[in-house]
């Protein structure tokens, strides 16, 4: 597949508290910047919001280090165009201002301990993030030591998770990309032959998944892995056992892909997957902010 120049990412964000695992997120924002030639604005908010009375010379003062280290760690990044954004505010507010203000076309950030973004994204924040954002938003979790080989797209094939699946062929074309659709058995515990009707019901969802393809990504050569049973725990288990390198789900305002990642169960599938995971807003995501 032939990726066209317009349709790969020409402004890249990313978040960084710049704690000491901040750096996997910033070698994987550098690499895809040199590739897809964009450009690279690197983010840091200086938390001050609840910090009352907190005299001016501390903040100046953290606003210097914060530029010193960030200037330290690209000095030597040459091949790609980056510029740096300290603000005070609350970190989440201030990604997003960036990005709208700079008109970024995705979010790059890392982890701290087993926290999505660190101090800037926690729990109800991350599906806030995602849902005001309008952009794709890549959680980087492990070091970047080649580029997305394996890929998975979780799809509960419907028009809102088309995205994510497009995306991930078009940006990245020459890895191997699975789709990954959890299908459940409706009134499984009133039925006298479960295996028989579970079968059935994995023989129509593969039917869907292969039309699902076919719709929205045709001529795509691509594998399909159908399981039954929890979507986290599910996925979690694969990206170990194929290791993979990155997840792709997509979201749809308030639905979509499992209630469009909203709230606990976007919190879950950041903590519990392991690979890289990069959120994509579905056709027609809106902004709430």
């Amino acid at each position: 597949m032939t990726v066209m120049a317009e349709t790969l990412p020409r402004h890249l964000l990313l978040a960084t508290d710049l704690s000491a695992r901040c750096d996997r997120a910033q070698d994987r924002a550098r690499d895809l910047a040199r590739a897809w030639k964009a450009k690279l604005t690197v983010v840091h908010a200086l938390d001050v919001i609840n910090m009352t009375g907190t005299p001016s010379a501390p903040i100046a003062a953290a606003r210097r280090r914060a530029s010193d280290c960030l200037q330290r760690e690209f000095k030597d990044v040459d091949d790609v165009a980056w510029e740096i954004d300290i603000r005070e505010g609350e970190p989440a507010n201030v990604v997003l201002d960036v990005a709208r203000e700079r008109n970024c076309d995705m979010i790059v950030t890392g982890i701290a301990g087993n926290d999505a973004l660190g101090h800037m994204l926690v729990g109800g924040t991350t599906a806030s993030v995602v849902r005001k954002a309008g952009l794709p938003v890549l959680v980087v979790k492990k070091r970047a030591r080649h580029a997305y080989r394996r890929l998975v797209v979780a799809s509960d094939l419907s028009d809102a998770s088309a995205g994510a699946l497009q995306m991930g062929a078009q940006l990245f074309p020459l890895s191997l990309v699975t789709l990954f659709h959890a299908f459940d058995t409706p009134f499984r515990g009133f039925l006298d032959d479960k295996q028989a009707y579970e079968h059935g019901r994995a023989g129509l969802a593969r039917e869907d998944a292969k039309a699902f393809v076919a719709s929205h990504l045709p001529n795509a050569n691509l594998d399909i892995h159908l399981a039954h049973g929890n979507l986290t725990a599910l996925l979690a288990e694969f990206v170990v056992k194929e290791d993979v390198d990155l997840l792709l789900a997509g979201t749809y305002g308030r639905t979509g892909f499992l209630g469009a990642l909203i709230g606990s169960a976007a919190e879950a599938l950041l903590e519990e997957v392991e690979c890289d995971v990069m959120i994509i807003p579905g056709k027609g995501a809106r902004s709430d902010g």
